[in-house]
């Protein structure tokens, strides 16, 4: 198995790490998303002179390519994790994660429908165990003290704005995969997404007069430090592993192993607030586990599942 197989997976451990730790921040959800887009877009452009693709990728990309990542960033990330930044802080990054077990099956339809990417019968039983998985291990109601208990909200603002998030996400990442296809890299896209976040972001907040207010947070040296060490590990990493998957592999197996980023929650939650994890939520782990590994081995799971069935 490569790396490139595995990288959705690291990617939801990094984004549970980062949810973790941007749900402790007291600030604006919209301040925490600007500032962490900054931080990691810094360091993605910094890093593409090393690890690039080079000079001739970003010749050959066309103007259809940058326009879909364009789209790809306002959609994908400025809004979309605008709404999921807010649904933490709302319902608290455990719950709020459980919605974006939406994506995968969203992003099997775009991945369907747009780009003729057909599954497997053993990929379609992977993406189920491993949903089944992690609805599991959200039921665990022991560690419903995982919200950072800033700016509290409506319960059904925080659900709203989570599916929005998901369909958001779901949408972004598949423009990412089309230009990915065609000419830039993981890390071209990453930063492009990123930046244009960014750009986007400053527009938005001085045209609606919050500049000052969402760019308070980059200069309070007791919110700045933590929202460093949460963006590199949860933005910076997080978006360019899960780059790194969904150009190796299909968006439906990307985003399922994506999807698992409430079973690294949980385990989180459980070590840091030291609380103890129901029998329930280990075994929707294990099961999680089990359908990751189905996931990666589509034709044995096939093989499994026409055995029981008796085909």
């Amino acid at each position: 198995m490569s790396f490139e197989e595995i990288a959705g997976l690291l990617a939801a451990a990094c984004w549970a790490t980062g949810s973790f730790l941007f749900s402790r921040i007291d600030a604006p959800a919209t301040a925490i998303n600007l500032a962490k887009n900054l931080f990691a877009g810094t360091l993605l452009v910094l890093s593409l002179p090393f690890v690039g693709k080079g000079l001739a990728a970003w010749q050959g990309a066309s103007s259809t390519d940058y326009i879909f990542l364009i789209l790809s960033g306002v959609v994908g990330i400025l809004v979309g994790d605008s709404a999921y930044f807010r649904s933490i802080q709302i319902l608290g990054p455990r719950r709020a994660l459980v919605l974006t077990t939406l994506t995968p099956p969203v992003s099997a339809l775009i991945g369907w429908f747009w780009l003729a990417e057909v599954l497997e019968v053993g990929q379609i039983l992977g993406m189920t165990v491993t949903l089944v998985g992690v609805f599991a291990v959200i039921r665990d109601q022991r560690l419903a003290s995982d919200r950072g208990k800033f700016r509290e909200g409506k319960m059904l603002d925080g659900i709203l704005l989570g599916v929005l998030a998901a369909l958001c996400q779901a949408s972004g990442i598949a423009l990412s995969k089309v230009v990915m296809q065609s000419s830039l890299g993981a890390l071209e896209v990453s930063a492009v997404r990123i930046g244009t976040a960014v750009i986007a972001g400053l527009i938005f907040a001085a045209g609606i007069g919050q500049l000052k207010a969402w760019t308070a947070p980059i200069k309070d040296w007791k919110i700045a430090p933590k929202l460093i060490v949460a963006s590199f590990i949860g933005t910076y990493m997080g978006i360019w592993l899960s780059h790194i998957s969904v150009d190796a592999i299909s968006l439906a197996v990307a985003t399922t192993q994506m999807a698992t980023t409430p079973v690294f929650m949980v385990l989180i939650v459980a070590i840091a607030l030291r609380q103890k994890m129901a029998l329930l939520a280990l075994g929707g782990v294990l099961l999680a586990v089990a359908g990751v590994a189905l996931l990666m081995m589509p034709t044995a799971a096939t093989h499994m599942l026409h055995q029981l069935l008796g085909w």
